[in-house]
């Protein structure tokens, strides 16, 4: 949710002018929700399925099916906070947004701190649930976390990067 906040921010130039749906940028903003955020939530429910649901949820008790509605799900949300945002900002309550945005991200990182316990131990959900697990970067688990994570700030940097020069063309009209 807040990639697509933070494109639609930086791309307010274009949404003024011509939308949420104008290209180039809805069009980035879609590549980056399908492209990277969808793969990456797939592999992480699929293959990691107890740490993707921070050992909250037995996965074996869930079809394997739930892992498509979870993937659609997380692009939705970049998608999602994408149009709200450009909606906000098209209605002149950018300073809204903006706060909107910092309890959001003021969420995220409680969130964050509370589960780093979570986040940090690789296990299955009994091992969760006996204390067997292990540190993240022990296992296989910690570096393809740490791959997603590079491809998906590098991915956000790059369409960042192209939304920025997007917006000078527009303001250049």
């Amino acid at each position: 949710m807040l990639f697509g906040i933070g494109f639609a921010l930086i791309a307010r130039d274009r949404i003024r002018a011509d939308g949420p749906f104008s290209a180039p940028a809805f069009h980035l903003v879609l590549l980056h929700a399908a492209g990277v955020v969808a793969p990456i939530a797939l592999y992480f429910y699929a293959v990691h399925p107890a740490w993707s649901w921070m050992y909250w949820v037995n996965p074996e008790k869930l079809s394997g099916v739930a892992v498509l509605p979870l993937m659609v799900g997380h692009a939705a949300l970049v998608i999602g906070g994408w149009y709200t945002a450009a909606l906000l900002i098209r209605r002149g309550y950018q300073g809204a947004l903006l706060y909107a945005t910092g309890m959001v991200a003021l969420v995220l990182l409680i969130l964050v701190v509370a589960g780093i316990n979570r986040l940090g131990t690789a296990a299955d959900h009994l091992g969760w649930q006996t204390q067997r697990g292990t540190s993240l970067f022990d296992v296989q688990l910690g570096w393809a976390f740490l791959v997603s994570l590079l491809a998906l700030f590098g991915s956000a940097i790059y369409i960042a990067i192209e939304l920025g020069r997007d917006g000078r063309r527009v303001r250049a009209r």
